[in-house]
């Protein structure tokens, strides 16, 4: 089955494109505000100082009494900005604040009729905009006053706006010409941003599309901190490709050892079905044939069982919240199942834990099993259950062939024997401890091993004790 191609124009690049124009045009429009603004505050500023040096001018070149206002330099009127229409005109008019026009400027009788403006005090230079027709103008106004305070006239001087308009006409015509090409650029360079962006992504998918159960050690290498989301990203994935490892290595390890341990009762069963079937035996032969079967059956029945659990426990994490005295447990186990068995017991009494005594049963006999099996029946195993405040101590002391640091760790591993168990042709699974750790860890206890090797092996089970009044 052909993979099937990423589309180039993917939703991720789409969103990622859409929203970089978007942020784009609109640092594009705030950026052209803030020039329009700027550039008219400038230039009005300008225009505003120049209006306001021409206004204090013409005020030195009157004398303003309380009824009335006279010219005392007449060159200050003669200058060619307030005779003609230059490029830079000044529009001259000192009117009463009735409206009676007293003094114009002569380049007036070449212009429109400029509006006075009669209402507000002026008591100092203030500069607004407006319009005549299609011109616009930046007129100033202040009150003129007498000597004794008294307000006489208003003086108004307008000029053109012509620089700002065409600045501002120039940076529209700009905009406007240069808008649909912007955009272009910018939904290219956003593509090409979006498209590198998501990069990483693509080769860290790839990469995890190409991991399978034949190459479970692949792993993600790109080149990112820690810190980084990609770095993140990367970290996290291996992490869970290393689990799967373990798990699918852990399935696949348990499928051989389970179809191992499995054949050898089986191959004793069909042997001793072939034995029986090759000539007709007496009833001590089939009988003593049936009792081998039913080993044999049991055997496989353990195996299974012992498996089935350890599968359940993996899936289960729940704590029951049963508590039982541990004591009577340990003794009763001891007493029914070990009685032919040189056992040396110690056993404090209302030793109360939390957690399933079935399953405990299971703990205390694989462990008590153990220590048998790798005991001389010339020695004895030591039981011994204690307590303090805190916690129940259960110690089996073995007088065996020890465990080696090596394989100290290992002995709780599924199916693990190690050679010099095999060796000696001591029977097992490899189940036991595995189950039992698995089973005193969800109840919040610890073992640990402790020994004396090459002789006697130390197991302790260590459970929060549970103080009943």
């Amino acid at each position: 089955m052909t993979k099937k191609s990423a589309p180039f124009f993917t939703d991720t690049v789409k969103r990622f494109t859409i929203w970089n124009v978007v942020v784009f045009l609109l640092m594009i429009l705030l950026l052209n505000i803030f020039l329009i603004t700027t550039i008219s505050y400038s230039l009005h500023q300008s225009i505003d100082i120049r209006l306001k040096h021409e206004m204090e001018n013409i005020i030195a070149a009157l004398d303003i009494s309380d009824s009335s206002i006279t010219i005392t330099d007449f060159s200050e009127f003669s200058e060619p900005d307030l005779v003609d229409i230059t490029e830079t005109p000044y529009f001259l008019q000192i009117y009463t604040i009735d409206g009676e026009v007293l003094i114009t400027s002569n380049n007036l009788k070449y212009y429109k009729n400029i509006p006075i403006q009669t209402e507000g005090d002026f008591p100092s230079f203030i500069f607004k905009d407006i319009d005549v027709d299609n011109d616009n103008l930046r007129v100033g106004f202040i009150s003129l006053s007498s000597e004794e305070g008294k307000r006489v006239a208003i003086l108004q001087l307008a000029t053109f706006e012509k620089q700002f308009k065409a600045i501002y006409n120039n940076l529209v015509t700009f905009n406007l010409y240069s808008f649909p090409v912007l955009i272009i650029l910018i939904i290219i360079a956003s593509i090409f941003l979006a498209k590198k962006s998501v990069a990483p992504i693509n080769k860290i998918i790839a990469t995890a599309n190409g991991i399978s159960a034949g190459n479970l050690n692949t792993r993600i290498d790109y080149k990112a901190k820690p810190d980084d989301e990609l770095g993140r990203l990367r970290d996290t994935l291996n992490q869970l490709f290393d689990r799967i490892e373990v798990n699918i290595n852990q399935l696949s390890q348990f499928t051989d050892h389970a179809s191992h341990q499995m054949m050898n009762p089986l191959t004793a069963v069909k042997t001793e079905l072939e034995y029986i079937l090759k000539k007709e035996r007496s009833d001590n032969e089939y009988k003593e044939a049936l009792i081998k079967l039913l080993i044999q059956t049991d055997q496989m029945i353990k195996i299974v069982r012992t498996m089935l659990m350890i599968s359940k426990q993996d899936n289960d994490s729940s704590k029951s919240q049963s508590v039982f005295n541990f004591g009577n447990l340990i003794q009763n186990i001891i007493v029914t199942e070990f009685a032919k068995d040189n056992i040396q017991s110690s056993i404090e009494k209302k030793v109360y834990v939390r957690g399933d005594s079935d399953k405990f049963h299971i703990v205390v006999e694989n462990l008590v099993d153990n220590a048998i099996k790798y005991t001389n029946s010339d020695k004895m195993v030591s039981v011994t259950l204690t307590k303090n405040d805190v916690v129940a101590n259960l110690i089996i002391k073995d007088n065996g062939i020890g465990i080696s640091d090596i394989d100290k760790e290992k002995v709780f591993d599924r199916f693990y024997r190690s050679e010099k168990v095999e060796k000696l042709g001591i029977k097992g699974y490899g189940l036991g401890l595995s189950l039992a750790k698995l089973l005193i860890e969800e109840a919040g206890g610890k073992i640990s091993i402790k020994d004396n090797e090459p002789n006697d092996t130390i197991f302790t089970v260590s459970l929060p004790y549970i103080a009943l009044t």
